[in-house]
């Protein structure tokens, strides 16, 4: 009889240890799309942007946000008419993630892809004034 009670005692101290490590985590917070971005792009559902073509203002300091709206890992790329990647390579790995760099953006029409093997349709417009 003691032997059920250590054991249901065990049990039930266990499942409380792991539930308590499933808490939403106040010590990280989730990452919020900054308010002065010039720039948001969402990836997913799926193995598209959120939208086809987008517009930003010209600029040294340009913030781009990209966020992932799907499970699977995306990049984002800027690439101008001659096919020179502008600036960091920016990865979101999991649904959720977002990462933020700044970049150097003059006038002109780009390209926006995804270069994760497989994303091929992830492509659209970036057209700078």
């Amino acid at each position: 009889m003691q032997t059920r009670y250590i054991l249901a005692s065990s049990i039930a101290g266990l499942a409380a240890f792991a539930l308590a490590g499933c808490g939403s985590g106040s010590d990280s917070p989730a990452a919020t799309i900054p308010a002065d971005a010039g720039l948001v792009v969402y990836a997913g559902p799926g193995i598209k942007f959120d939208q086809t073509e987008y517009t930003a203002t010209a600029g040294s300091n340009v913030k781009v946000a990209y966020e992932n709206r799907d499970a699977q890992r995306h990049t984002l790329d800027i690439v101008s008419a001659d096919k020179t990647v502008i600036g960091k390579e920016l990865a979101v790995g999991k649904s959720g993630d977002l990462e933020v760099s700044t970049y150097n953006l003059p006038a002109g029409t780009y390209t926006l892809e995804c270069l994760v093997p497989g994303h091929d349709a992830m492509r659209a417009t970036l057209v700078v004034k």
